[in-house]
């Protein structure tokens, strides 16, 4: 990557944090996702981010992935939710197509080096994280799975959004407090207890498998 911010430099990064925090945007429960997508960008830039990328190398599985450089196969939404109720894939199209969703609803980025390539990797499977995890999809059920993320993985952008939602919620509907901390918790304990790296599966080879069964052979405890 080009332009690496450092600790020297970081005082550009900080007052990138606070207009963020201080836009409009963070009055509203529904932070878009191409905002969401350019902070991450501008994450990527810092050193946090080779830091990451090298701390989840020392992973011998998640270390394959680096190597191998692989995504999600392109894949037929109808196709999928033809096959049995309760597998990976029929749950998967249903997410979709019940909640009005896009299959590429995030911003793609050339993978041209490692940081580029786990950018590209956790936003190809995010969906599976919901899925698998339990989690849903409103704004608290995206902090839980941040939160699973971040008890499995060293992602920067984990933090900041769990982050994020402690000031939005704190701020503007301290009503819901206690359920976003209670799904931060959960989130946590259930990624700490996860005995398999999420971010190492080769989600697309689990189309046809039991949601159950994947639970289980991921270590997954009871959610």
């Amino acid at each position: 990557m080009v332009n690496i911010i450092t600790r020297n430099a970081e005082k550009g990064l900080i007052s990138y944090i606070i207009q963020f925090l201080a836009s409009n945007k963070l009055t509203s429960p529904d932070i878009s996702i191409d905002k969401v997508s350019q902070f991450q960008d501008a994450l990527d830039k810092t050193e946090m981010a080779q830091t990451a990328v090298n701390e989840l190398k020392k992973i011998p599985e998640v270390n394959i992935m680096f190597k191998e450089r692989w995504l999600p196969a392109p894949f037929n939404l109808d196709e999928l939710s033809q096959l049995p109720e309760g597998t990976l894939g029929q749950l998967y199209a249903d997410h979709i197509k019940s909640k009005g969703f896009k299959i590429s609803f995030y911003q793609t980025v050339p993978v041209v080096d490692d940081i580029s390539y786990l950018n590209m990797l956790w936003r190809t499977t995010h969906d599976f994280y919901h899925i698998v995890g339990g989690f849903g999809t409103d704004e608290i059920g995206e902090v839980g799975v941040q939160s699973f993320l971040l008890a499995q993985t060293p992602i920067p952008i984990s933090s900041i959004m769990v982050s994020f939602a402690l000031v939005r919620i704190c701020l503007y509907e301290p009503d819901k407090t206690q359920y976003l901390m209670s799904e931060i918790s959960r989130g946590y304990n259930l990624g700490s207890q996860t005995s398999a790296k999420f971010i190492a599966q080769k989600w697309d080879k689990y189309w046809d498998v039991q949601i159950s069964d994947i639970r289980a052979n991921l270590g997954m405890k009871t959610i």
